[in-house]
């Protein structure tokens, strides 16, 4: 099967070492595409918790390395993350805070998004969430919750009215987050901004940007 070319690919939160990780989705996207870069937009790993990462994971890990040969790849770092030296030891590649690049006359900015959110209601609302992904099996309770949940929605807009205010302060046209695991897009003054959501849930959501043709998708 042909890959599809584009120029870039943008996923974020795979959160590996985490068993809920969709990895043969992660691999599918990764292969399903030929692209110049690879944006891996924050949470990619749960901190230092090696030895919670089964094959797939390595899986994941070895694919990215191995792309990193072929394609420029991007990590910004998440909150979630191991520290940044130890993750470009790991693979190789250089881990950023933020990333800034332009396409044509269009500026883009990707950044994980947890600069911007309440660390106090962030902090209660992960471990509420996470205490529920272990009891959850469906999946059908975190979702609920991400849907109707009003603390869920507040954050997750401070995150996008802190980047869409860096994005407008930078002169980019196009920001993407990750951090909140909800997929969502919305503009202001000019500057769309689009979340990728996580790969720990369904749908899970990831970037392509061929030209100046940005597209959200989901799987």
């Amino acid at each position: 099967m042909e890959k599809q070319k584009i120029d870039t690919l943008i996923l974020s939160d795979f959160h590996l070492g985490n068993k809920s990780t969709r990895c043969f989705e992660v691999l599918n996207v990764l292969d399903r595409y030929k692209y110049d870069q690879l944006i891996l937009n924050g949470d990619i790993i749960d901190g230092l918790r090696f030895r919670r990462l089964h094959t797939e994971h390595w899986r994941i890990l070895s694919k990215i390395r191995k792309l990193s040969k072929n394609c420029e790849v991007i990590w910004i770092h998440g909150n979630h993350d191991a520290a940044a030296n130890i993750l470009s030891q790991l693979l190789g590649i250089k881990v950023r805070n933020k990333y800034i690049w332009e396409a044509g006359d269009k500026k883009f900015l990707a950044i994980h998004g947890h600069q911007y959110d309440n660390l106090i209601i962030s902090y209660f609302a992960f471990v509420f969430y996470y205490l529920i992904k272990r009891v959850d099996t469906t999946g059908y309770l975190v979702n609920y919750i991400k849907r109707h949940n009003g603390t869920w929605h507040r954050d997750s807009l401070e995150v996008a009215k802190g980047a869409l205010r860096l994005g407008r302060n930078l002169g980019a046209d196009y920001v993407f987050c990750g951090h909140t695991h909800l997929i969502y897009e919305t503009q202001n003054q000019g500057v769309k901004y689009y979340n990728t959501g996580s790969w720990t849930e369904k749908p899970s959501g990831y970037i392509t940007i061929a030209g100046e043709k940005v597209v959200l998708n989901k799987i």
